[in-house]
């Protein structure tokens, strides 16, 4: 992920690079996104956070996912730091009982 391209995000002041991770500052904890993969791990002890995309469901609201051409893990990485860095406006269930 080119590092001119984290401060141009609508979410960039609340994102760094960090070496193999984009580290993601919610208002509830920080987030790291592994650039390699797109895992998302939550500080405290880096406990995983499942969040999975329903590309063309019902799950993903319209323009929600970000398509990157030709990089699907960029996008993944993108489209995961959306969520946690606006988390404490998260509703969904499945996600909230994670932080607990």
């Amino acid at each position: 992920m080119p590092a001119r391209l984290v401060p141009r995000l609508a979410i960039g002041s609340r994102c760094e690079l960090d070496g193999r991770f984009l580290r993601v500052t919610g208002t509830l904890r920080t987030y790291a996104i592994h650039l390699g993969s797109g895992n998302v791990l939550m500080s405290p002890n880096d406990r995983y956070l499942c969040i999975v995309s329903k590309v063309g469901g019902e799950a993903v609201p319209a323009g929600a996912y970000l398509r990157c051409e030709g990089d699907r893990t960029l996008s993944v990485i993108l489209s995961k730091a959306m969520l946690p860095a606006r988390d404490d406006l998260i509703t969904d269930p499945t996600i909230i009982r994670q932080f607990e």
